[in-house]
């Protein structure tokens, strides 16, 4: 920051002072108390009184003017005894050094046992109050050098606020245009006064903040230092009181013995009582010795709790005081390196449940030896001589000492252990607490500045200063050192690769005999692709085990530079690793071609470009081990960052490619397509975040992409190796049953043993379309589930990382009536999680249904139309939740939305009725199921079969293979005829009419046997015949049949129909038919006749020997019978 800003500000500051509206006089805080107290809460209308606010804004201002001016004073005296404060800081250091220095342990020796406990307790607290003012000093000495930047943003708003405020009082009017009041007046000169020492005192600091600098660092080492002192008196303590606690348990054991009489010392049950006794001091020597090493322990871990929590506490001062700034990031990357290293101990809770049986068994026996002064009295009743009562007394009370300082060592470990897990818990949860911090804000910060055209222009001079700048000399030593002081680790190197370098050839001759057995069945296995891969596995393998071995040495160096090189050596030799193995899988007539059955010419396109695209991430590899393991350099790492964008480039166009060229036949072109333009996309987007400054966040990302890239890999090969597997086993399981059946073929005849034999030929494979689908769902369902836990595992960080959106506030929302009144906060987390869900919700209502039919309800024994019910259901069901979750994670809860809703409700229930009633009778179609997908129905005057139930219509095909759509209301108040719903049998009515004089018997006998003798017609129902009306001329008989499908309606009437006829003609049956006839007269009355009929009547009357009668007049109309 440039200094020149607060001298500028010191020296105008008087002249801004006298800017301000004369007259006028701060009100005391005791005024502006009484002024609030006497204000009303609500004005007259009921709402909230805004002089009242007002007042309340002004006597926070009027305090923080005392507050400041206090300060100011502070901050001057200070500045007066800042030198004294350093002189005393210094003596008060060299004095501690002096301590430091110490022998503690030779003053503590003659200390008694007591004593030494008393030391160690004080110690203990005098180094808890140690870490507690070393975490404040570090707030300070944080707070002091992050000042300038905090500084600057604070005068400069101050300032702006401070223009706006004397435009206001000049004006004499509000944000609203209205003429301001005495309150408001009175308000803006107070914040006006606020402003004006609130400036003053950040350019005091300023002038300060120099010596505060000095005075914390001081104050700095001298904590250290008396830290140090504490934790080698604490060291010399804890020896001295585990060898008192000995000594005393020594003496305890000589002392009765010393008073036991002589003539018992030999006698046996004196003997064991003295082995439970020695046996008891030796369990509490050994307790107390565990106890000490536990309270070392415990010391460690609550030194390492506040160390972490003043971390902690210097971390959220510094995102406060620092927040959006690029110092910022150096900052929290060196914070990083000072994250805690913990370690879960799962035995400390063991240990702890160990410690309370433990004592719980003690407390049993002291009180059994309390119930039971004597049992061996007791057991040899009054043969007891004085002498041996005398000896089982004295090691009766010795037993009962050991047991009371037995149970208390016991307590002081369980007290320990308790203590030290409390502690271990709080620091692993402070670790992570601030992992977390720092890993999301150093991810969504800028670490460098946004590439523009100075920019641009200063990168020569730049790169060349970092070529300078970088430290060739301490890598120069650093592989000198590996050579010469580290040579083993060249030689471990080489051994591993020398081997396999030299088992190269029979590897690859080992594959070429494989490939070349792939597709003879008495040749080929399952295993030879597994193994083929592993041998290729070894063949790639020896430099990227020698550069792994080197990458462990150079790891194991204590030089930064070195460990960062290591680093970037264990990545390449992965990277190596991988994109040899896919250079050799591609070749041409290799595992690829011959067992995966890949096309050799994209196989080649994809070596090339698969080539190219790992010589790209060669540079990314170690940049991205530089930025992890020095993240603070990143943000002058100018030849870093265009070596990034240029890769990122290259694999920009290359690795879509690959997508492209990838022959995976299950896979659609939509799924091609989403994976080209995801390979396309990651780079572009990195190369995008690097131009706006996120260079830290688009190195993390780039190496979450490799990782991510090499599980592809390991998802394309083992899907392959699975589908080849099958192959084999369904191409076997072929074979098989094509010997059994010649074999079975050949029983009958007999053949010379000589035709067997055959010439070995390649057998074509079967289509991998042919192989169990069920066993290659059940193989690529388990490979989802690993690899997604592993891309879980690589991408967790970043998915923790997403929580820091969760502070990015884009509006408020009112609470919900009847709840206490304020405001919900919606953040960009939650528009994110509200369009993951609307994702997730979409995909599952396009994809959950159908997978629902055809893993689930298509392998259950559903009525028709059940599974069609149930995935629009599930729809349904689907996009409702996800449209109430959606709203409810942008704070549009249901109990805020109720109102809006019922009014929405009846403003749409008139306005839209015919939709909304559409839409419910679906529902209803749904549930009650009147209808279902391929009934045939009669609505109205239509018929056909459903195909479609919607939300607002139902689909119809009539047999004219057009769509009818029908609405749903329709199927719910009208009447339907549904031919299929419970039952297909449906009843066909075949009419005849037989001519007059017709056989009655022989009619029926006709039509049943055309029944009967009728595949399509039912047996039961049976079919009958009917003779129900004489006709004008005909016999009208009905032949009424049943048939089981409606499909068989058409076809069975059609063929019953030609069968009645083809009986009828061949029984001599007469099938009438309506017949006209006509009689012509002529004017006079006569009946005129056709010459031939005239010719037929007179034949008649010569038989019959009458004459025709005449009927004159007469028109006559009839229905001949015949």
């Amino acid at each position: 920051m440039d200094r020149r800003l607060p001298l500028f500000l010191l020296i105008f500051l008087p002249v801004i002072a006298q800017a301000q509206i004369g007259g006028f006089s701060l009100p005391g805080v005791g005024d502006l108390e009484k002024q609030i107290s006497g204000s009303e809460d609500t004005s007259s209308d009921g709402s909230a009184n805004p002089d009242k606010k007002i007042l309340q804004q002004t006597l926070e201002l009027r305090r923080e003017i005392d507050s400041n001016q206090q300060t100011i004073k502070d901050l001057e005296t200070f500045a007066r005894q800042a030198s004294t404060q350093r002189a005393r800081l210094n003596a008060e250091l060299a004095k501690a050094r002096q301590q430091q220095d110490k022998d503690w342990a030779a003053q503590y020796k003659d200390l008694a046992l007591q004593a030494l406990i008393e030391r160690l307790t004080s110690r203990l607290d005098a180094l808890e109050k140690n870490q507690s003012r070393l975490a404040e000093v570090n707030g300070e000495l944080t707070r002091a050098q992050t000042l300038p930047e905090q500084a600057q943003n604070v005068i400069s708003k101050a300032m702006e606020r401070m223009d706006t405020i004397r435009s206001r009082l000049n004006e004499g009017t509000d944000e609203n245009g209205e003429p301001l009041s005495e309150k408001q007046e009175q308000g803006l000169n107070t914040e006006l006064r606020a402003l004006e020492t609130r400036i003053e005192r950040y350019n005091q600091e300023l002038t300060v903040v120099d010596k505060k600098q000095d005075v914390a660092r001081l104050e700095q080492q001298l904590l250290r230092t008396e830290q140090a002192t504490l934790e080698a008196q604490l060291d010399a303590v804890q020896p001295l009181i585990q060898q008192r606690r000995i000594n005393q348990l020594e003496e305890m054991a000589k002392s009765p013995e010393s008073s036991l009489p002589d003539s018992v010392l030999e006698n046996k049950r004196i003997q064991n009582a003295k082995a439970e006794n020695q046996a008891l001091r030796e369990q509490l020597a050994s307790t107390s010795q565990a106890v000490n090493s536990l309270l070392r322990r415990a010391i460690d871990t609550k030194t390492q709790l506040d160390k972490a929590r003043a971390l902690s506490s210097t971390v959220n001062d510094q995102i406060r005081l620092l927040d959006g700034s690029l110092l910022l990031s150096r900052v929290l990357y060196q914070q990083q390196k000072r994250l805690p290293q913990t370690q879960s101990d799962m035995n400390l809770q063991k240990r702890i449940s160990d410690a309370r049986l433990e004592q719980f068994e003690l407390e049993q026996k002291i009180q059994s030896l309390d119930n039971s002064p004597l049992p061996e009295q007791e057991k040899i009743k009054g043969e007891l001589s004085p002498d041996l009562e005398q000896a089982f007394t004295i090691l009766h009370r010795e037993r009962r000492e050991l047991y009371d300082q037995l149970n208390q060592e016991l307590g002081r470990q369980l007290a320990i252990l308790t203590r030290t897990q409390l502690n271990k818990e709080q620091l692993d949860k402070v670790s992570r607490s601030l992992h977390s911090i720092i890993s999301e804000q150093t991810f969504w910060m800028p670490s460098t500045q946004p590439v523009s055209l100075e920019w641009l222009g200063k990168l020569p001079g730049h790169i060349t200063q970092q070529l300078r700048d970088m430290p060739w000399k301490a890598l120069w030593q650093g592989a000198r050192e590996l050579v010469t002081g580290k040579w083993g680790w060249l030689v471990l190197a080489a051994i591993p690769a020398i081997i396999l370098m030299l088992l190269r050839p029979r590897l690859k001759k080992r594959i070429d005999t494989m490939n070349k057995d792939v597709g003879f069945l008495r040749r080929d296995s399952q295993l030879h692709t597994p193994l083929s891969l592993i041998y290729t596995v070894l063949i790639s393998s020896p430099a990227p085990i020698a550069l792994a071995v080197i990458a462990a040495g150079l790891w194991r160096q204590p030089s930064t530079i070195t460990s960062v090189l290591g680093a970037a050596l264990a990545q390449l030799a992965l990277l190596w690793l991988v994109f040899e193995m896919l250079y050799r899988l591609l070749k041409n007539g290799g595992i690829a071609q011959r067992h995966f059955r890949w096309d050799n010419q994209q196989n080649q396109h994809m070596r090339r470009r698969l080539a190219l695209t790992g010589l790209a991430f060669i540079p990314m590899t170690f940049i991205i081990a530089f930025g992890d393991q020095w993240p603070a350099q990143l943000s002058n790492d100018r030849l870093g960052l265009v070596i990034m964008v240029v890769s990122l480039i290259v694999v920009m166009i290359s690795l879509p490619s690959v997508a492209r060229s990838y022959p995976g036949r299950h896979y659609s072109r939509t799924m091609k397509g989403l994976s080209t333009g995801l390979c396309a996309a990651a780079p572009l987007i990195l190369t995008v975040l690097i131009g706006i400054g996120y260079y830290y966040t688009s190195v993390r990302l780039g190496g979450h992409m490799i990782y991510s890239l090499y599980l592809v890999v390991l998802w394309i090969l083992l899907d392959a190796v699975a589908v080849r597997g099958l192959a084999v086993a369904a191409q076997r399981l072929a074979y098989r049953r094509a010997v059994a059946q010649r074999e079975a073929e050949q029983k009958s005849s007999d053949t010379s043993s000589a035709a067997s034999e055959a010439v070995e030929v390649e057998e074509p494979q079967l289509d991998l379309k042919q192989v169990n689908q069920q066993s290659l769902r059940l193989i690529r369902l388990a490979l989802i589930a690993g690899i997604g836990l592993l891309v879980y595992w690589v991408w967790a960080d970043v998915f923790h990382a997403f929580s820091y959106t969760e502070n990015i506030v884009l509006w408020e929302t009112a609470d919900a009536a009847g709840q206490a009144s304020g405001t919900s906060p919606i953040s960009l987390g939650d528009v994110m999680t509200a369009l993951i869900i609307g994702a997730v919700t979409f995909l599952l209502a396009s994809n959950l249904p159908g997978l629902l039919e055809v893993l689930v309800l298509s392998r259950m024994d559903l009525r028709q139309g059940t599974s069609y019910a149930t995935t629009t259901l599930l729809s349904y069901v689907i996009v409702a939740s996800g449209v109430i979750i959606t709203f409810g994670a942008l704070g549009l809860s249901w109990d805020k939305m109720q109102w809006l809703v019922a009014a929405l409700g009846v403003g749409l229930g008139f306005g839209l009725q015919e939709i909304f009633a559409n839409f419910i009778s679906g529902i209803i179609l749904l549930f009650e199921r009147p209808i279902r997908i391929g009934d045939v129905i009669t609505i109205n005057n239509l018929d056909g079969t459903v195909s479609r139930i919607r939300i607002r219509a139902t689909t119809l095909i009539d047999f004219d293979r057009k769509e009818i759509l029908v609405p749903n209301k329709v199927f719910v108040t009208e009447r339907l005829i549904n031919w299929s719903l419970s039952d297909t049998v449906t009843r066909i009515i075949i009419k005849v009419g037989f001519a007059y004089g017709s056989d009655l018997q022989k009619c029926r006998d006709i039509l049943m046997q055309a029944a009967r003798e009728n595949k399509r017609v039912l047996r039961d129902p049976e079919p009958v015949v009917f003779f129900l009306t004489f006709g004008a001329s005909t016999l009208d008989h009905e032949l009424r049949v049943h048939v089981n499908d409606i499909g068989d309606r058409l076809a069975a009437t059609d063929e019953l129909n030609r069968h009645i006829d083809a009986l009828c003609k061949e029984h001599d049956i007469e099938i009438a038919f309506s017949q006209l006839d006509i009689h012509i007269r002529n004017g006079d009355g006569d009946k005129l006749c056709i010459e031939g009929e005239k010719k037929e009547k007179s034949i008649q009357q010569d038989d019959k020997g009458q004459a025709p009668k005449a009927n004159d007049g007469e028109h006559n109309e009839s229905n001949d019978p015949r």
